[in-house]
């Protein structure tokens, strides 16, 4: 279960879909989730990190990456009833082979229910274990040549 810390009220999604892929030795990996009260605003939300160097290849670490200005890689996306312009992930990485690792989140975006002088940093919150997939399986908002476009399936 993952949680959206909201002023009003704490919301709870669960884990619907997840993947991670590695391109070039950069990190590519999505999180889609769905809120477990069916009347929750928003009732989803969409969490991926599009091109973050591993220099290193995959191993155990932190990462800390926010919204890329340019909006080009290495970049991460939130979507919930709208897009977040600004994004600031912390993200502890534990790998447990190849094909599957771990993943501890704390994603902060804008308020999902204020835009004026109420409006507060929304973290949302959990750990998700995500497999190997193919890079055009993962939800990512953006489409490049990388032998074909990529995006939601």
């Amino acid at each position: 279960m993952f949680i959206l810390k909201h002023q009003d009220e704490d919301i709870k999604f669960s884990h619907c879909k997840s993947g991670f892929s590695i391109s070039d030795g950069k990190l590519y990996l999505s999180i889609e989730a769905k809120a477990l009260d069916e009347d929750a605003f928003p009732d989803s939300y969409l969490f991926a990190v599009d091109g973050f160097p591993l220099p290193n290849g995959l191993d155990n670490q932190s990462i800390n990456i926010s919204t890329n200005p340019n909006d080009e890689p290495p970049n991460v996306y939130v979507y919930t009833s709208f897009h977040a312009c600004e994004v600031e992930a912390h993200l502890e990485l534990k790998v447990h082979s190849s094909e599957s690792i771990e993943l501890e989140f704390n994603i902060i975006s804008e308020d999902v229910n204020y835009y004026n002088e109420k409006a507060k940093p929304n973290p949302f919150i959990g750990i998700a274990k995500l497999s190997k997939t193919e890079l055009n399986k993962l939800w990512l908002p953006v489409k490049r040549a990388l032998g074909g476009l990529y995006g939601h399936n």
